[in-house]
């Protein structure tokens, strides 16, 4: 009968890794920004001094520091298999799908817990990603975001869980995903992305595949609208007066009929992507791992050791700071 403390203890040593990265990452952000506050206070509201403020510590501390704890587990080399232009598009479509979906529950919730609390919910980087410049954000969040984020979240992960099977590999890795983002709004999309990343990545074993779909899914989803709402000046719109919104209308026709391609786009996008999940749910393929367990055994392994509670616990931290 094998011993269940050597599988919480595995555990607990994910859960340990990226609990380091996370609090590593907040630690260094709150010096940084202490010291900015005192020496150069002018410079704390700077988009670009936001950016490096929130990610460069995640990028050049956080996800290295993980990955080196993580060594420590035996890693597995997954078979590779190829991907065609094809399923590559019916797997993004699926993404978009997922991403609308996980977006409309997250802000359902913010919009729950706003009207219970009176707490202003509203997400930082959206405003971020309007009144920076474009080429930043389109490094950091079309770029580096996903490279690094598939790293760290897949196969640094995946690589050393998928011995417990795919079902646990996969969970585990759509749920410390979404935790990891810190707040509502992004929590239920980034589990579901993580999910279908998570499976991208043992089928096919090339973390290219991955690293396109997330570049892709943050390009459309975020960067591209982002850009075009910022080109529509959507901020004068909220004068209320009908005709200087006419007006802008009409000094904008170009980005609003963009963005309206895109919103269609998008759309017959996340359609078909549902068709092709409902039909593809059936075809999934999860093997087994020389190490899986029962379900509630498999839970109680995963979360129910000290390295895991932390990580929990200090994802919590985080929800709940961005909620004040």
């Amino acid at each position: 009968m094998r011993d269940r403390r050597e599988d919480k203890a595995f555990f607990s040593r994910v859960g340990i890794s990226y609990f380091a990265m996370a609090l590593l990452m907040t630690i260094v952000q709150l010096v940084i920004s202490m010291v900015i506050g005192i020496v150069a206070p002018q410079l704390v509201y700077k988009p670009i001094i936001n950016w490096i403020v929130s990610l460069i510590p995640l990028y050049l501390l956080g996800i290295p520091a993980c990955a080196h704890l993580m060594q420590s587990l035996p890693a597995m080399q997954l078979y590779r298999s190829k991907m065609n232009a094809g399923h590559w598009f019916k797997i993004l479509c699926i993404c978009i799908c997922v991403m609308y979906v996980g977006n409309i529950i997250g802000n359902v919730v913010c919009a729950l817990i706003s009207w219970s609390t009176g707490l202003d919910l509203s997400l930082g980087l959206d405003s971020l990603m309007s009144n920076g410049s474009p080429w930043f954000s389109f490094l950091f969040t079309v770029i580096l975001a996903p490279v690094m984020e598939e790293f760290i979240f897949r196969k640094v992960m995946i690589d050393r869980t998928i011995v417990y099977g795919d079902r646990a590999a996969i969970l585990l890795s759509g749920l410390m995903f979404g935790l990891f983002h810190g707040n509502f709004h992004q929590f239920f999309y980034a589990f579901g992305l993580g999910c279908i990343l998570s499976y991208v990545y043992i089928r096919t074993g090339n973390l290219k595949y991955n690293i396109m779909l997330h570049m892709a899914v943050n390009f459309l989803g975020g960067f591209l609208s982002s850009v075009l709402l910022k080109s529509m000046d959507y901020m004068s719109w909220a004068s209320g007066n009908p005709y200087v919104v006419v007006d802008l209308m009409f000094d904008h026709m170009g980005a609003i009929a963009g963005l309206i391609f895109l919103e269609v786009c998008m759309i017959s996008m996340a359609i078909a992507g549902f068709i092709i999940l409902i039909h593809s749910v059936k075809k999934m393929e999860l093997r087994s791992g020389e190490r899986e367990m029962p379900r509630n055994e498999m839970a109680c392994a995963m979360f129910g050791n000290p390295g895991m509670i932390l990580f929990v616990l200090m994802c919590v931290g985080l929800f709940v700071i961005s909620m004040l």
